[in-house]
């Protein structure tokens, strides 16, 4: 898969249209959240509209003939539920799924209620499948890089000392192996420090996460 190069979307500029409910595409897998079904915000989005309130445009995205929804499926299941057939859209044209995906996990990061844990790792781990770097991960989720690191880590049941033995979870360590790591750890801290491999780089920060954890797990279990 090619790198995705995040492009910025300028919806102040996009045109408001009216759609009819039933031509609007929710598309379960270009949606950043797993639980949608949240009737308790629908509920309450219907009472406020009701109420007179105004909510901001329902945001969709041009794609492959589709309008597809990008953010404000919850105003659109409200607008359904007080019998309501029309919205206002607006409406700005996507290149990919790549760039819809990575919309909607920037819209909906920014308002609204929070990633669950499962949601952000989920969401992070497709981001680098599309190939945004970390700098842009870190723009569109709104987390820490060195958050990002560490789901880029993956975990690690078992590690290898230098001497050939296995230690880790389940895995009793022998006290040369656990000098010996650490020798090796420190030894990957000290390149580090003269320049010989660099820390910003995400598999590098991600291999130092990983000796911290696994060195971390090894003390536990010892």
């Amino acid at each position: 898969m090619e790198a995705m190069m995040m492009k910025t979307k300028d919806w102040d500029k996009a045109s408001v249209y009216t759609e009819k409910i039933s031509d609007l595409v929710f598309d379960w897998s270009l949606y950043p959240r797993k639980e949608v079904d949240h009737k308790d915000v629908v509920r309450s989005y219907a009472r406020a509209l009701r109420a007179g309130c105004v909510f901001p445009t329902v945001k969709v995205g041009l794609f492959r003939g589709k309008k597809i929804i990008v953010d404000g499926v919850h105003r659109v299941g409200a607008l359904k539920l007080n019998g309501v057939d029309y919205a206002d859209c607006s409406e700005l044209p996507f290149d990919s799924e790549a760039e819809l995906f990575a919309e909607a996990v920037r819209l909906n990061s920014e308002h609204g209620k929070a990633f669950s844990e499962v949601e952000l790792k989920a969401n992070i781990t497709r981001l680098k499948q599309y190939k945004f770097d970390v700098n842009e991960i870190v723009a569109l989720t709104h987390v820490p890089a060195t958050e990002i690191y560490r789901e880029a880590a993956a975990p690690i049941h078992v590690l290898m000392s230098p001497c050939g033995r296995k230690i880790g979870v389940g895995h009793a360590p022998d006290p040369t192996d656990l000098v010996e790591f650490k020798n090796a750890l420190k030894l990957c801290l000290k390149w580090a420090d003269s320049g010989r491999v660099q820390l910003g780089n995400a598999e590098t920060a991600a291999l130092v996460i990983r000796s911290h954890l696994t060195f971390g797990k090894v003390l536990s279990n010892g």
